[in-house]
């Protein structure tokens, strides 16, 4: 099952409520499928969950502009992850260029499966240590993003949560394919450092 699997649903029916000339259906649906995604996306990419909030609500407006104008030959996600990068950048944009983070949330819908049987406590023990780990780590991923360049966060963002190909991402940035990928490349491994430097941070 792919990451975006649990959008088709509601991108079928924006794309009949469309065909049909419901805009006001469209972008209920849309709404209704996107909202959290788009919630969550700014906050990952503004690194700040109640800035994420707050953009999403303008991102929203801008969608609500622009649907008419809308072509189904681009995905339904990957247009709305463009307006949304670029209501963050708006957002950020009186420092700098818009740009921001990663799948801080990668794993944002997880399935948990209760077992028939209750774990032997050795069990229980181990996967409450891993989870703990993954806690950490977590943490430190969230550290060391919000102390990544604005700009690199945010190829890493449309790379790893939108899933967008060095080409996809260089036509959007109007880059060379070969720049945009030494950048995301030079991003990971800035991201690395920082993500050492917490480690090593935490055990002290």
């Amino acid at each position: 099952m792919g990451k975006w699997d649990f959008l088709r649903p509601y991108d079928t029916q924006v794309h009949d409520a469309l065909a049909a000339g419901d805009l006001s259906q469209a972008f209920e649906v849309l709404l209704q499928g996107y909202q959290s995604v788009v919630v969550q996306y700014c906050g990952a990419l503004l690194g700040n969950a109640a800035d994420g909030e707050d953009v999403a609500q303008t991102v929203f407006e801008a969608v609500w502009r622009t649907l008419p104008r809308y072509q189904p030959t681009a995905l339904l996600r990957t247009w709305i992850f463009r307006i949304a990068r670029n209501q963050c950048g708006k957002h950020q944009g009186r420092l700098a260029l818009w740009g921001r983070r990663l799948l801080a949330h990668r794993g944002a819908i997880t399935v948990t499966a209760v077992p028939d049987a209750p774990l032997p406590p050795d069990r229980q023990h181990q996967e409450a240590e891993e989870q703990v780990q993954h806690q950490h780590q977590v943490l430190r991923l969230e550290r060391s993003l919000r102390r990544l360049p604005q700009g690199e966060r945010a190829l890493l963002m449309m790379y790893y949560h939108e899933e967008l190909s060095f080409r996809a991402m260089a036509q959007q940035l109007r880059l060379p394919e070969a720049t945009v990928r030494r950048a995301v490349h030079a991003a990971e491994e800035r991201l690395r450092g920082l993500m050492i430097r917490e480690e090593r941070r935490d055990e002290r």
